[in-house]
């Protein structure tokens, strides 16, 4: 910044002091003012010496550190649209840094709209009419300066006409003096500036001082072969395709021509706040790699890009469209709660659905059942999608059974709600037998009935009494009435109860 201080103090002392200068004021303003360069013309220019010598160090000191660490500037046109001339400006430095200035001139009024120049109106000495000659006006005003010579001259290699507009001044201020020399050289056919000089000497109490300085043309491609350092920016691949979270890269590549030697800064600029991105060198200096990598990471969608490099007067771009897409994965779910009674078993359908084209096996487990309950799976695996069976069995009470799958470097689980009933008590009397308990107890009881009887019929009556004697021949009939009576009931009851 310092010395295009100093650069532009230089070139409004040369104005200032050529504005002053009576000898170049003329009424002559007879020639066509119109432009002779064309979009593309260049020229180059190289500092070719930068003095300051003083009695007061803050002199020197104050114009900045010297033009020393210029590499070389350059004179760019852009575009021409009658009269109007529009101008790049270019400045790189030995640190590799650059800058450049855009500016408008107009050949037949002198104006320019560059403000740099110090206070006042601003005038063009940068790109003149072409075809003037001595002692033309530089401008077509009669207050304009006029060219004090045409010569022939030699310029990188070839000879040109050249316009010449010296002067020199001298101011007195008592017992100090300053002394000004001033000298523009202009291509006549082009009217683009060939090389400017210019000498400042100040004498008095306070000190000497001497200040020298000159710029000149060191190449073109108006009559020479001068190209513009440049640099372009390419990407590989154009084209980056992210899955889920994982992050996208892309090389960026500076390409230097024409001994383009500046650093050139790059910035990323994605196209929507949902994706982010970050370059692994936001600088590339002239002898190094020369390329960056481009890292993106972002949610779901299509993106673009920008990736641009400043080369201090020169910027270029270049682009990558960034698809993230969703990475492959599965949903696992359940059928519905599971309900059962104690003695038996309930079951649920698990289901894996395949997502963005998911085609893994997926592991299946029970990672979790509560005690008092015993839970397994008729499958333990589903390739890319489908179902299994749960089945739970297991004491009263309500559960919850969770469900893991694995699979594609992912996991996912579903929690299966379970509830167990106590069965329900039985409606059969308490007291009640089986019935083969039944009828064998009736059996039994028949037997025993029938030997009961079989011992009354075998066993003498009680009730029968012989007298003493009495004839076996003579019997009392009530004795036989008593006798067969006592006997005969029994027995007919026992053989009806048989009969039964």
């Amino acid at each position: 910044m310092l010395n295009r201080v100093r650069f532009t103090i230089f070139l409004c002392f040369a104005l200032v002091a050529l504005m002053l200068s009576p000898s170049t004021l003329s009424a002559h303003a007879t020639s066509t003012y119109a432009p002779a360069v064309t979009p593309g013309n260049l020229a180059q220019y190289a500092v070719l010496y930068d003095t300051c010598q003083s009695t007061d160090p803050m002199v020197c000191q104050s114009m900045g550190t010297g033009l020393n660490d210029t590499q070389y500037a350059a004179l760019q046109v852009i575009e021409v649209s009658g009269p109007v001339v529009t101008l790049q400006l270019i400045t790189i430095y030995k640190n590799g840094t650059g800058s450049q200035e855009g500016l408008t001139v107009n050949v037949d009024t002198g104006s320019s709209n560059i403000t740099s120049l110090g206070q006042g109106p601003p005038g063009d000495y940068f790109v003149l009419a072409g075809n003037l000659q001595s002692p033309d006006n530089i401008w077509n005003s009669p207050s304009a300066p006029t060219f004090n010579a045409t010569k022939t001259e030699s310029v990188l290699g070839q000879s040109r006409s050249v316009n010449f507009l010296n002067f020199s001044s001298t101011f007195s201020f008592g017992p100090s003096s300053l002394s000004t020399s001033s000298g523009f050289a202009f291509d006549q056919a082009s009217g683009v500036f060939i090389e400017i000089s210019f000498s400042f000497t100040t004498t008095g109490a306070a000190g000497n001082s001497q200040i020298k300085f000159a710029l000149g043309m060191v190449d073109n491609n108006i009559w020479g072969t001068a190209y513009l350092p440049d640099f372009d920016l390419s990407a590989n691949p154009t084209t980056v395709t992210i899955a889920g979270s994982s992050t996208g890269t892309s090389t960026i590549t500076l390409t230097r021509s024409n001994s383009f030697s500046a650093t050139v800064k790059l910035t990323a600029t994605p196209s929507s706040s949902s994706i982010t991105c970050s370059l692994s060198s936001n600088s590339l200096a002239n002898g190094g790699s020369d390329t960056s990598t481009l890292s993106c990471t972002g949610s779901p969608g299509t993106y673009t890009v920008m990736i641009d490099g400043n080369g201090g007067y020169s910027i270029h771009s270049a682009s990558v469209s960034v698809s993230i897409i969703a990475s492959p994965d599965f949903q696992i779910s359940h059928s519905g709660p599971i309900s059962f009674q104690t003695g038996s078993s309930g079951t649920a359908t698990i289901t894996i659905t395949a997502q963005n084209g998911y085609t893994s096996t997926t592991n299946l487990e029970v990672s979790s059942a509560p005690s008092g309950l015993t839970c397994n799976l008729n499958n333990n695996s589903v390739s890319g999608y489908g179902s299994v069976t749960l089945t739970c069995s297991g004491q009263p009470g309500s559960y919850t059974v969770t469900v893991k799958a694995t699979g594609g470097g992912t996991s996912h689980s579903t929690d299966t709600p379970v509830t167990v009933s106590a069965a329900p008590a039985s409606t059969q009397p308490a007291s009640s037998l089986p019935m083969p308990l039944v009828y064998g107890g009736i059996g039994i009881a028949v037997i025993v009935a029938a030997l009961v009887a079989f011992l009354f019929i075998r066993r003498k009556p009680s009730g029968v009494v012989v007298a003493h004697g009495a004839a076996s021949g003579s019997r009392d009939p009530s004795v036989d009435f008593v006798s067969s009576h006592t006997v005969t009931a029994p027995k007919a009851r026992l053989f009806q109860g048989l009969a039964q």
